[in-house]
């Protein structure tokens, strides 16, 4: 939601824009389940024949997610780190992390992954256990191990649970409430008491996060649209300078990159659950030339919107 601020055309032009495209938007949302709001988790099992190269291409969802395989060796790139998975290694993926993986064995791969929103164990993120548990988990203040294998004890004790969930109906999962609940609790625990400080937590760039969450909100929402820096910038309100040096501090990246690239992972949703066009799936992502669409897909995702869509993602 868009509040009004002092020199209220820009923000009006926004709200003008926002209601335009809510029909539209709808056509945009991800398609992937991960859950319901009655039980925000899932799970996923899936395997992949000799020969399958791409297990899945860069992709990101608010959810956490933790991935065991079951077969094979796997690569795994979250972010800008990549991991070499076995049988029975496990990763931790915290909320909103970019992650692609490929198979390293030409025999096949497979793997489970358990994707649960923050919800599933704490709706509310103020209330103590939130605020002690769970925020500094999301916000990167506390780390979890990343990969962990079974040569340990706790590690062990973790994937027997992963492993007990993964032993129930994915599409029967309420049945299975109480014993899910109790499982996920116990595994968040065990990482919990094995989690570092992280050395590196800007308590500034936390803060900053905040600020600029309504642009991230705005920008999720129309990212189809023409947006430019003053209209972003009018949001929190800063100057145009100001602004684009917090967002680039906080982000990593400017805000058209950002931009970009959130319009990319977007149409990555189309690409993979309808039949459209991919010159209609550009335009409808907010680029207006396919050419550059194919040049800043292939520079993010790692591969052409084709080779994309015809993957087994």
């Amino acid at each position: 939601m868009i509040n009004k601020q002092p020199g209220g055309g820009i923000i009006n032009t926004l709200q003008k824009k926002a209601i335009i495209k809510q029909d539209k938007l709808k056509d945009y949302e991800e398609k992937v389940s991960h859950g319901t709001a009655e039980i925000p988790i899932a799970l996923h099992k899936l395997e992949y024949p000799k020969g399958t190269e791409n297990v899945f291409y860069l992709h990101w969802h608010r959810e956490m997610e933790l991935l065991v395989v079951t077969q094979g060796i796997i690569e795994l790139q979250v972010e800008e780190t990549k991991y070499i998975l076995g049988e029975g290694d496990c990763i931790f993926i915290n909320s909103n992390m970019y992650h692609s993986a490929r198979a390293l064995d030409i025999n096949g791969c497979g793997f489970y992954a358990v994707v649960f929103s923050y919800e599933f164990l704490q709706q509310d993120l103020h209330t103590h256990f939130g605020k002690h548990y769970i925020r500094p988990v999301l916000k990167g203040k506390l780390l979890f191990p990343s990969v962990i294998h079974r040569d340990g004890d706790w590690q062990s004790q973790i994937l027997n649970l992963l492993d007990e969930i993964n032993e129930m109906d994915p599409i029967k999962l309420l049945d299975h409430e109480l014993k899910l609940k109790t499982r996920m609790y116990a595994i968040w625990e065990l990482y919990y008491e094995h989690a570092k400080e992280n050395d590196v937590f800007d308590e500034e760039n936390s803060v900053n996060q905040e600020r600029i969450k309504p642009v991230l909100d705005y920008i999720e929402k129309n990212y189809s649209c023409e947006v430019s820096l003053s209209e972003l910038a009018g949001l929190i309100p800063m100057s145009e300078g100001q602004f684009c040096r917090i967002f680039r501090q906080t982000m990593n990246r400017t805000p058209m990159q950002y931009i970009m690239r959130y319009r990319i992972m977007q149409s990555c949703h189309l690409l993979t659950e309808t039949n459209k066009k991919i010159a209609e799936i550009a335009n409808l992502s907010g680029f207006n030339n396919i050419s550059y669409y194919n040049k800043v897909f292939l520079s993010v995702v790692g591969c052409t919107p084709k080779q994309y869509r015809n993957s087994n993602f």
